[in-house]
């Protein structure tokens, strides 16, 4: 009638230790069930083509573009305001032919505020919809 596991050995198994670990297998499935439908951060769904304008069938052309002028613009804009401290004399000195120096100064100012936009947007993640957690005797536990 009884089960092997509740049955008494040699070993003198305590009853209430297999009650305990048979409670402790059982919350631990549930705490991995809980945190596999959990939403994260990085689990949340994104469309690019809310970011990026781009006609429809001309998807690769345009992110192309994108990813080659809009680098190479900040890089621009960026040698004319704190290199030359916006003075055209100054700027028109600048060798622009160079196209990968000033890519490359333009695509690591993006990746930069990239990674600072998905910062905030992180950190605006976690403060969100949380409850807020009283402090107050009637709820604590005892």
């Amino acid at each position: 009638m009884s089960t092997p596991e509740f049955q008494h050995s040699d070993n003198n198994q305590d009853l209430h230790l297999v009650r305990v670990r048979r409670d402790m297998k059982e919350y631990k499935k549930r705490t991995q069930e809980s945190r596999k439908n959990k939403a994260s951060f990085g689990s949340q769904e994104m469309d690019v083509k809310d970011f990026i304008i781009s006609p429809e069938g001309w998807e690769g052309i345009m992110f192309t573009f994108y990813f080659l002028s809009i680098p190479y613009i900040t890089g621009i804009v960026f040698l004319f305001l704190f290199i030359a401290r916006a003075d055209l004399e100054n700027f028109l000195i600048f060798d622009l032919t160079a196209f990968f120096v000033v890519w490359a100064i333009g695509y690591e100012i993006v990746a930069s505020l990239i990674l600072i936009v998905i910062f905030i947007s992180y950190i605006k993640y976690m403060t969100k919809d949380k409850p807020i957690k009283s402090n107050r005797i009637s709820n604590r536990r005892y």
